[in-house]
């Protein structure tokens, strides 16, 4: 889960957009976010939004690599 938020901190910063900014945006406060980083655990809904957000599918952000059989489908 450690990665996920490092994911999550490089998609803030590709988009450039603080911590902060991104709590926001999903409807949370920063402590939330920053108490969820710290338990390294967060609700999946979250995920939806932030994905949406930066544009990407929720595989990026759990660093999750298409294996060769997602790729052939």
């Amino acid at each position: 889960m450690e990665s996920v938020f490092r994911n999550i901190r490089a998609e803030c910063a590709r988009n450039a957009l603080s911590i902060e900014e991104l709590s926001n945006m999903i409807g949370i406060e920063r402590k939330t976010f920053y108490n969820w980083e710290n338990k390294k655990d967060f609700p999946v809904s979250y995920l939806v939004k932030m994905a949406e957000i930066f544009h990407v599918p929720t595989d990026t952000i759990l660093g999750i690599k298409p294996t060769q059989e997602t790729v052939e489908q």
